[in-house]
């Protein structure tokens, strides 16, 4: 007799995501927004293209996965039947988020064909470092809720400070303890910060002469220009990032299930 295979949550949850229409329609909106910046520079296309992902793909990837993975009724199931919640939940968001890169990567792969190969693979490892994030943040909230309303509601919550927040609060902080040793914590707040190291990354590596804010200025400071470095280590900030939240998730929703 053939045993069954055991359940795989990675594999149900990957499947799912990548057989989800609505991750196709985000994955050809960024071909999609290429076109129309089709006779410009191609660094103008791909720093516009860059600028459309990091506002576009944050919540789109929120609301593609929370919901998933905060249906209270689907986890009092599974978990009924997974020997390991916190283990099972983990490759739940693993594989969700899985689902979602494959096909948003391919896309930005297919806008940066014909752009120099720096930057090109800047973009793709920057729109894999975003899905890889907010799949990780969606993987948290949910296991806090177990509600998708709010789960994608607290995600967008967090990324709106993220976007909107950081560059002024790093500002007021710095001017606030010019007076002070303040630069090895002003250093952590800006290197953990993946998305702006991304895009400070890509201008450098286009070697584009705009202003690149304050995460720019103080990165030139202390690494000169490094596009590939920035590059390297935004996806190593965000793959430790995602580890962690993924790992912290898994806690909350074996906690939860109790």
């Amino acid at each position: 007799m053939i045993a069954p295979r055991p359940l795989s949550f990675e594999a149900l949850h990957r499947r799912e995501l990548a057989r989800d229409p609505w991750v196709w329609v985000v994955a050809v909106m960024l071909p999609l927004t290429a076109f129309s910046w089709r006779t410009l520079a191609p660094e103008v296309g791909v720093m516009s293209v860059f600028g459309v992902a990091a506002l576009l793909l944050p919540p789109a990837v929120l609301a593609l996965l929370a919901p998933r993975l905060s249906r209270r009724t689907t986890w009092a199931f599974w978990g009924s039947l997974a020997p390991r919640p916190a283990g099972a939940y983990r490759g739940a968001v693993i594989g969700a988020t899985l689902g979602a890169l494959l096909p948003l990567s391919a896309a930005a792969a297919a806008v940066v064909v014909g752009a120099p190969p720096v930057p090109a693979a800047s973009l793709v490892a920057s729109v894999a470092a975003i899905v890889v994030a907010y799949g990780a943040l969606a993987g948290l909230v949910a296991a806090a809720t177990l509600e998708p309303a709010r789960a994608v509601a607290l995600g967008a919550v967090v990324w709106g400070l993220g976007v909107v927040a950081y560059e002024p609060a790093l500002v007021a902080l710095a001017v606030a303890f010019a007076e002070r040793a303040f630069e090895p914590y002003l250093a952590a707040l800006v290197l953990a910060h993946p998305l702006e190291i991304a895009r400070v990354a890509l201008l450098r590596a286009l070697d584009t002469p705009v202003f690149v804010g304050p995460t720019g200025l103080l990165l030139e400071r202390w690494w000169g220009w490094a596009p590939l470095g920035a590059a390297f280590w935004a996806g190593v900030t965000s793959l430790v990032g995602a580890a962690l939240l993924t790992l912290i998730a898994g806690g909350v929703l074996a906690r939860r299930a109790r």
